[in-house]
């Protein structure tokens, strides 16, 4: 499923990246913005970062469902004053819970990490499920998660690892003398994307784990994501076995040699299926005579 998951999150991605990567950075520049004109109010800067933030996931989801994506859907949870409401007290009592799961001793942590996964659906379930209330919001998501959490985490981790352990290989072969050089810069241009796209990957993998658990529920909204699957490579079809050393039949029409299997005549496309079987000329050893008629274009004597 992770391969999956990672297949269509790079298509999606690699058609519209400079529109998801300017939404995501507008909506990290407003909420510094009003953590600065607001933040002397106690809450209000994470109010508004909340906000944005299920705004910013539900634009990734309709970019990985193929939909319209405009600047104004940055400002969705805003509308009105009950959508508002909503978002804040969903999203606020589900980190409330992986708060108080964190303040379990030792273990905390684990617990917390666990939760999270778990409510991972609650942003969506807010904005696309208005029937569910909002303080059952993150009770709904975690009855829908149950055996995708580990392959979720797994999905989040992985990718990291690989672009990691890559720019490590890519910065240790740059102290090789004279073409280090190239390693150095292709390490640059892999930390500078890592730095650009991280985000956005991320939202996508999120969204498609969203629309692949839905698929799986028996509540809640369905989606058609099959338009992100990269096309299936064209399998050649294996040619047919040759027909065995001396086993053909003659094309009654041109005379050509052809198979003792074949439908149609290699020559003349001529189909065999016009005429019974039995009469079409069919020899172990084919006749002298045959051979010079075909060669002159005349029909062999059967």
């Amino acid at each position: 499923m992770i391969k999956k998951i990672y297949g269509r999150a790079f298509t999606v991605l690699s058609r519209k990246p400079l529109k998801l990567w300017g939404l995501s950075l507008l909506s990290v520049l407003l909420v510094f913005l009003a953590n600065l004109m607001f933040g002397i109010i106690p809450g209000v800067g994470i109010a508004i970062g909340l906000l944005f933030d299920v705004a910013l996931v539900m634009i990734f989801l309709r970019g990985y469902l193929g939909e319209e994506i405009r600047t104004l859907q940055l400002f969705d949870c805003f509308k009105d004053w009950k959508t508002i409401k909503r978002v804040l007290c969903g999203m606020g009592y589900m980190y409330l819970w992986v708060f108080l799961w964190s303040l379990i001793p030792v273990v905390g942590i684990v617990f917390a990490v666990i939760r999270s996964y778990e409510y991972r659906l609650t942003p969506y379930i807010l904005m696309m499920e208005p029937d569910v209330p909002a303080t059952e919001a993150y009770k709904v998501s975690k009855k829908r998660t149950e055996g995708f959490k580990a392959k979720m985490f797994w999905a989040d981790l992985l990718w990291i690892v690989i672009v990691w352990v890559a720019f490590l290989i890519l910065v240790l072969l740059a102290q090789i003398k004279y073409i280090g050089f190239i390693f150095g810069l292709v390490a640059f241009l892999l930390y500078l994307a890592f730095c650009l796209f991280a985000v956005l990957f991320a939202g996508l993998i999120q969204a498609a784990f969203y629309v692949e658990i839905q698929r799986n529920a028996d509540e809640g909204p369905q989606f058609d994501d099959s338009m992100n699957d990269p096309p299936e490579k064209v399998k050649a079809v294996p040619a047919a076995p040759a027909a065995p050393a001396g086993e053909f039949k003659f094309c009654p029409q041109c005379g050509s040699k052809n198979a003792k299997e074949s439908k149609f005549c290699t020559n003349c496309g001529y189909k065999f299926e016009m005429i019974p079987v039995e009469n079409a000329a069919v020899e172990k050893t084919p006749a002298p005579e045959a051979d010079a008629a075909a060669s002159e274009g005349q029909d062999p004597e059967v």
